[in-house]
């Protein structure tokens, strides 16, 4: 084969793909993405609104339901950091020590055997097996 063919061939082939390069480029300059205007208001106009109720209008448990039936799933034992991840049913509390569990049972204690809760003058002891 001769030389001069072959040099023509490849010079061909780069001048096809320099070609396609400048036409693809050409094409993305030519579809530049359209920017509208959506007037989004001051961020001081906006009202929040939760749909989580503060703990003084979360109903309490009925009264005469005399067990205490919480499972402890959870647990930070420190002095007066403490505080527990408890589940009942469907629903899982998390309690620091000195608050009131669905307003009725205050977290006394969290120790690595066992969590307390007072209701009044009655204690609830519950048994830690949330780390084992």
């Amino acid at each position: 084969m001769n030389f001069i063919k072959v040099k023509k061939i490849i010079f061909l082939t780069f001048a096809v793909i320099a070609s396609s390069l400048v036409f693809a480029i050409s094409l993305s300059i030519s579809n530049k993405p359209e920017i509208k205007n959506i007037n989004i208001d001051n961020i001081t106009n906006f009202s929040f609104n939760t749909s989580i109720e503060s703990e003084s209008n979360i109903p309490s448990e009925p009264s005469n339901k005399s067990t205490f039936d919480y499972k402890v799933i959870g647990y930070r034992s420190g002095g007066d950091d403490s505080s527990v991840i408890l589940k009942k049913g469907n629903n899982e509390y998390v309690v620091s020590k000195g608050d009131k569990l669905v307003g009725k049972f205050e977290l006394i204690e969290v120790n690595e055997n066992e969590v307390i809760f007072r209701d009044g003058e009655k204690l609830y002891k519950i048994k830690n097996l949330g780390g084992k």
